[in-house]
């Protein structure tokens, strides 16, 4: 069940996570490159995890000095699974949200978890509602937060939504990652 899935970096190097059937948790090379773009913002972070999954991003982030992480995810497995992982996080460290992305990021905006400095988001290869998703992720992001999307290589996602625009791309075999924010350099 745990498919080999491990934390990269952090406090929590090696940390085997629970990943259940169907959840296709980021790959291990592309997450340490995000987190290596971002080591200079994590510590102390506030860290926004859409479509969760396993919680292996969020963790990450956790385990290499994110202060606070919210996981949002649709499938009730996922959330089991996820809460498995993240049960040794302290309990003032973390929540997570059960809901449809991009309409649950108004539930997170209502409820005041916002802002986040940091956000990741890894939909499902037949997600369709980027604009969306990165447009409604703007009201949720510090002034100088930024946003990473995830995708495959060949998907076109917008320049700009939301007030955010793409500030960086990388590319990581037929993997993209897309960040956006308010400014002009990445991360």
């Amino acid at each position: 069940m745990g498919g080999g899935v491990r934390i990269t970096g952090g406090e929590r190097r090696g940390r085997a996570l629970v990943v259940g059937p169907g959840v296709r948790p980021t790959e291990g090379r592309v997450r340490e490159s995000l987190f290596s773009i971002w080591q200079s913002r994590i510590g102390g972070a506030r860290f926004l995890d859409l479509f969760a999954g396993s919680g292996a991003v969020g963790l990450e982030a956790h385990s290499r000095g994110a202060a606070f992480v919210c996981f949002v995810e649709a499938d009730a497995r996922a959330l089991r699974d996820l809460e498995r992982n993240a049960g040794e996080m302290p309990a003032l460290a973390w929540r997570r949200w059960r809901g449809r992305l991009p309409a649950a990021l108004g539930q997170l905006e209502r409820a005041g978890e916002a802002p986040f400095d940091l956000a990741f988001a890894d939909p499902p290869y037949a997600f369709d509602e980027y604009e969306a998703l990165i447009e409604r992720s703007a009201s949720l992001l510090a002034d100088d937060g930024v946003l990473a999307v995830e995708h495959a290589w060949r998907t076109e996602l917008p320049e700009s939504a939301g007030g955010l625009r793409r500030i960086d791309q990388r590319r990581y075999g037929d993997t993209a990652i897309s960040f956006y924010g308010r400014r002009p350099e990445a991360g």
